[in-house]
């Protein structure tokens, strides 16, 4: 498997470009024996690099949790709301052809909306007005129902509990989709990492090599670990992020 199927070649160029001008900001301090002013401070640097390194592994681990505990729960809640769905279709099958028809029909104008416009719409943080329309579509037609003896009335019943169960889904999924890590928290892990990054400017390494390679590693893991807070920040857009797989799935199964 070839790395730019993980990470994007853009986001391997922007981080070859932060290695190169954290590289060559300390070369040229080094050439100018910057490190050297701040040698018999090696000790108190060090342990300001451990605070806030410390500091940083917690805001970070708690961020990523966060944002790992929202992305999981979306996907599980398109599973959800997708079986809701098909469970429609199929508990459906009992019932006239002209009288299940309309109500799959709307359940295949709604996949198909959400399919090809509401994703793009979330990971922009758009409206999904249209889909909110063929949903409720859906609602109607399955409330809209009418049995004509009591032995169908629990096949409607059960049917009306399933579009219920569909509609909490779908409204718990629009609600976890729309959240984003809080400005402030994402300013505050970025400089804690900049102040890492910052420090070892003044760290006096013995070796000029190993300074130079401290500093390119450090960049690098910092670039990616910002990199993966943000791509997941956003389920809809970015290298990891969820497919609409379940839904087309039951448009192709239910054609």
């Amino acid at each position: 498997m070839k790395i730019t199927q993980i990470v994007p070649a853009s986001t391997l160029r922007r981080c070859a470009v932060v290695i190169a001008i954290a590289c060559a900001a300390y070369f040229i301090l080094a050439s100018l024996h910057f490190e050297q002013l701040f040698r018999d401070d090696a000790g108190g640097i060090a342990a300001l690099l451990q605070i806030i390194g410390t500091l940083y592994s917690v805001l970070y681990a708690f961020a990523t949790y966060v944002i790992w505990g929202q992305f999981t729960a979306v996907e599980t809640e398109i599973l959800k709301e997708a079986g809701a769905l098909k469970d429609i279709i199929v508990f459906s099958r009992s019932l006239k052809e002209n009288v299940r028809d309309p109500v799959v029909r709307s359940i295949r104008n709604y996949v198909r909306a959400v399919t090809e416009t509401e994703w793009r719409a979330l990971s922009q943080g758009g409206s999904t007005e249209k889909t909110d329309r063929l949903f409720l579509q859906i609602i109607s037609e399955v409330a809209g129902l009418k049995f004509e003896d009591d032995s169908e009335r629990p096949v409607y019943e059960r049917l009306l509990e399933i579009a219920n169960t569909a509609s909490a889904h779908r409204d718990e999924r629009l609600s976890l989709s729309l959240k984003r890590i809080p400005r402030t928290l994402l300013a505050f892990v970025m400089l804690t990492a900049i102040m890492i990054l910052f420090l070892l400017f003044f760290y006096p390494f013995r070796s000029p090599l190993l300074g130079l390679i401290s500093m390119a590693v450090t960049s690098m893991l910092l670039f990616f670990a910002h990199f993966v807070l943000t791509d997941l920040d956003n389920p809809f857009e970015g290298t990891w992020n969820l497919s609409p797989e379940p839904f087309n799935e039951l448009l192709s199964k239910f054609r």
